[in-house]
């Protein structure tokens, strides 16, 4: 199958899938908050805004094509799923991340929270 056929097929299916009776909004979130760091987030979507901005997949050779597009995937089946569990009202606060995935939340908070202070206080 032509490689952008497939990328449609797949991005079509992250949609499709919602419909099924097993579908569960709450363990898509789980999983890609398990798998992803929101370090890896930004720094995969900054990727891929330099290759829109610029044009230049040299640029963002932190990552094959194989592995970015396995992240934009988790990361629409993510959003989708954020936007089913709000149109349906399911709490989020019944995640179950993994140990792992919490403690690197976590720390990650809590290493951005001490930069927006430090520039808090600069700015005053």
């Amino acid at each position: 199958m032509n490689r952008i056929l497939a990328l449609q097929f797949a991005f079509d299916r992250l949609i499709y899938d919602v419909h099924k009776a097993d579908y569960d909004p709450i363990k898509e979130i789980e999983a890609f908050w398990n798998h992803y760091a929101l370090e890896a987030v930004s720094t995969n979507t900054l990727g891929l805004l330099i290759v829109y901005v610029d044009g230049d997949a040299e640029k963002n050779s932190f990552l094959k094509d194989e592995e970015m597009q396995v992240f934009v995937t988790a990361l629409c089946r993510a959003l989708v799923a954020y936007c089913i569990a709000n149109h349906r009202n399911i709490d989020l606060g019944n995640m179950q991340l993994s140990t792992e995935a919490k403690e690197r939340i976590v720390k990650e908070l809590e290493m951005s929270k001490k930069i927006v202070d430090f520039f808090g206080r600069l700015s005053k």
